[in-house]
């Protein structure tokens, strides 16, 4: 049995006890353990090492083994539940349910910076989670393409002209910094910005034309990205495709009483917090109101269980906001806002106003030329292992840090060493080299391999739990800690001749292989 289901199990063995059981990973302790003793003996004034061995006496799982060690039990898979989990580390059965993920949402016109990064990378995984899980998954990309910001940009480029044909999004940046620095001096230049994207909505051509010129340079620039970040195929949902129904929403829940209008706008109350504003006082839609069509919408076409979005903390109101309208509509999917920290720059918050930005094809560029210093130091010089172990190295660094957290861009996040990318891929490069020699032997499980057997078994826990969390983290630090436990096993043991230990080894190499597919990562061939 799948030691996923031996938890479930013990954990209904234990809820006759307590209805707070939770389970918790303890290193070289046990393939998972329980707490629960350390808590009843609290709250009942009992010892808690004699209540754990009573508790560890009443559990009886086929498949495991109880050990009671002070306030914990720890459980163990035996030999058979053991065996069984490595033979089939990766099978998942197919799930009859279906995850929408929005993620990656750059804004045309700007560009595709490290910021954008951690959405694209973290939804990415999230989304192979879900799949490698079972279930089947559609990934969304709500590019901003639609409001006030693009009034800026067009009275910015009808004021100054300039050729972006050759290197459309750094000059489409440069006139939004110039807008900006201009508008300090004139304010009144926002007021034309407000009057110009009222002009787009209306649909007057030639400003409509301009706008799509933009936005078609814009989607080539993004695609090359997602090409070289391997990011699976996303579905259109751009802003601008929800503004018309945006409008007629706006009209409509105000006849159902759902929504009011507030100094001229339309507003829907939201307890605890401002209201979600539909429509402005001079009759133009904003974001949300084109976020909470496209949540519309892609529940009535998907029917999802779960709806997932993956954008930064600093939008937490804005989800709350729309995730309370969304289930006051009867969207009846399970919606997540994942959320995550900013990528600051060392003197503070990315700023596309201020021209203060670090563009990631630059970034994945001084990655790859790094790399290749190296790998020449080694005697490789293979162009398409080098962009694995770059762009791997970039990936990595992001998703280790648990995404609440905000991440200090810095050039160090391209070390060889320490918690790393390379150092993962390395370890994978090794164990499936090793691991071929496996031909067709007995397969036993020895005392010198056993505990890095149980740690190649929690890839399944790990990737459960990284899918429940919505956290890469979790899979990228197990990913981590498989492989400083594998180099220590290859530094200790004869490996080569060792048919246990060959098999062990290419159990190893699929369960890094694997998890750092479920990041987007990608392993060389050599290193």
């Amino acid at each position: 049995m799948f030691i996923e289901n031996l938890v479930d199990k013990t954990m209904k063995n234990l809820s006759q006890f307590s209805d707070k059981t939770e389970f918790a990973e303890f290193k070289n302790f046990g393939d998972f353990s329980t707490s629960l003793p350390l808590k009843i003996a609290k709250a009942k004034g009992e010892r808690p090492d004699k209540l754990a061995i009573s508790l560890a006496e009443q559990i009886k799982v086929k498949g495991l083994n109880a050990k009671p060690t002070g306030g914990f039990i720890n459980f163990f898979l035996d030999d058979d539940a053991l065996l069984f989990n490595l033979t089939n580390l990766t099978k998942f059965e197919k799930q009859n349910k279906t995850a929408v993920v929005e993620y990656s949402a750059p804004n045309i016109a700007k560009p595709f910076s490290v910021g954008h990064l951690r959405s694209t990378v973290i939804g990415e995984s999230i989304r192979r989670i879900f799949d490698f899980l079972g279930w089947k998954t559609i990934g969304l990309n709500f590019i901003g393409d639609w409001g006030t910001q693009f009034g800026k940009l067009l009275v910015a480029y009808e004021m100054w002209p300039t050729d972006i044909s050759k290197d459309p999004i750094k000059e489409l940046l440069s006139l939004y910094v110039k807008f900006h620095e201009e508008a300090e001096k004139n304010p009144k230049l926002n007021d034309e910005a407000k009057i110009m994207f009222k002009k787009l909505e209306e649909g007057d051509k030639k400003i409509r034309k301009t706008w799509e010129i933009f936005r078609n340079l814009s989607l080539k620039e993004f695609e090359k990205m997602y090409a070289v970040l391997k990011t699976s195929k996303l579905e259109d949902y751009s802003e601008s495709k929800f503004f018309n129904k945006g409008q007629k929403i706006a009209d409509e829940l105000l006849k159902e009483g759902i929504a009011e209008m507030s100094e001229g706008a339309v507003i829907i109350p939201v307890p605890n917090k401002p209201p979600l504003i539909l429509r402005k006082s001079d009759g133009t839609t904003i974001y949300s109101t084109r976020d909470l069509v496209a949540g519309i919408e892609r529940f009535k076409a998907y029917k999802p269980e779960v709806m997932v979005y993956v954008v930064g903390n600093e939008q937490k109101l804005h989800f709350e906001q729309l995730l309370y309208v969304l289930k006051k509509l009867k969207v009846s999917a399970k919606m997540e806002h994942v959320g995550f920290g900013m990528m600051r720059l060392p003197e503070g918050k990315m700023s596309t106003r201020r021209g203060r930005v670090v563009f990631l094809e630059d970034v994945l560029a001084e990655a790859m030329n790094k790399v290749k210093v190296i790998m020449k130091e080694r005697g490789v010089d293979n162009k398409s292992d080098v962009e694995k172990i770059g762009i791997g190295a970039v990936k990595f660094a992001d998703l280790k840090t648990n995404r609440n957290r905000d991440v200090l861009f810095d050039w160090k996040m391209l070390k060889f060493d320490g918690e790393t990318g390379p150092y993962v891929q390395y370890a994978a490069v090794r164990a499936k080299r090793i691991g071929e020699k496996f031909g067709k032997g007995k397969i036993k499980i020895l005392p010198e391999n056993t505990k890095l057997a149980r740690k190649i078994v929690a890839l399944r826990l790990a990737v459960i739990n990284a899918k429940k969390n919505l956290r890469p983290d979790i899979l990228a630090n197990y990913l981590m800690e498989l492989s400083q436990l594998f180099n220590e096993f290859y530094t200790k043991e004869k490996i080569s001749g060792n048919e246990s230990h060959e098999w062990i080894t290419s159990k190893v190499y699929e369960a890094l292989e694997n998890g750092l597919f479920l990041l987007g990562i990608e392993v060389p061939n050599q290193m």
